[in-house]
């Protein structure tokens, strides 16, 4: 890797903020960039709403922090001089910059795994061996997830599930079964609306007679109604839920 390209990916990410999330510090082999994008990271990453800040701003913060003097104005200028409509951003930019993120990410889970082998040996018990099993997939899982190539676009089929491409490079909900988070790719997306969808009397729900709390409309809590019953006052205007 080039310091030229990483200068490249640098003002890539200033464009794209949602790449701050994904792409670490450690990612850049040079020092300076790596300096640079750290700093400017922290305030993004600590400050949702923030737009990029301006040279000028990136000046500031990274002489707050640059307690030696090491990125001089010379050294952040020529950081920041890339201009990106020069590149091709669709046949050159994207497919190297997400090369690049995706084998990063493959060395950190390289590492993590290496990590978790270490104490192998001193496992005797299968539910830890299961543990330490369910650690690592989660690591493959997330390490080797490319849903940070796709953009905000919906999908201009809705009928066609393959289509609608959503922004998953945000954090997940674990749904609580371990086979739908690895299917979803580490649970459901947040801020997203997801149905369960499967023919009749295959378990989307509880059964009729099944017995669950729930919260009306003056805030008190109806507990262990059965459902058949709740509808039925429902249906009738005795709950207002």
């Amino acid at each position: 890797m080039t310091s030229s390209l990483e200068k490249v990916f640098f003002n890539y990410i200033l464009n794209n903020r949602k790449f701050f999330e994904i792409v670490r510090p450690y990612f850049f082999r040079n020092s300076e960039i790596q300096f640079v994008y750290g700093v400017i990271r922290e305030y993004m990453v600590k400050n949702n709403d923030a737009k990029a800040p301006s040279p000028k701003q990136i000046l500031d913060m990274v002489t707050l922090e640059d307690k030696e003097g090491i990125i001089t104005k010379e050294i952040l200028k020529s950081i920041l001089v890339i201009n990106l409509a020069e590149y091709d951003e669709k046949n050159f930019i994207e497919p190297k910059f997400n090369a690049w993120v995706l084998t990063n990410r493959l060395k950190t889970g390289t590492v993590d795994i290496i990590d978790e082998t270490r104490n192998f040996d001193s496992i005797s018990d299968f539910d830890k061996a299961i543990e330490a099993a369910n650690r690592i997939r989660s690591i493959v899982d997330d390490m080797a997830s490319i849903n940070f190539v796709q953009d905000d676009d919906m999908g201009s089929d809705f009928d066609d599930p393959e289509h609608h491409l959503q922004d998953t490079s945000k954090f997940k909900i674990k749904s609580g079964f371990e086979t739908i988070d690895h299917m979803l790719g580490g649970g459901w997306d947040i801020q997203t609306l997801n149905c369960i969808m499967a023919e009749t009397n295959n378990g989307k729900c509880f059964f009729y007679g099944g017995r669950i709390m729930v919260r009306i409309s003056n805030n008190s809590i109806v507990e262990y109604e059965e459902i058949g019953k709740i509808f039925t006052k429902v249906s009738k205007g005795d709950y207002n839920i």
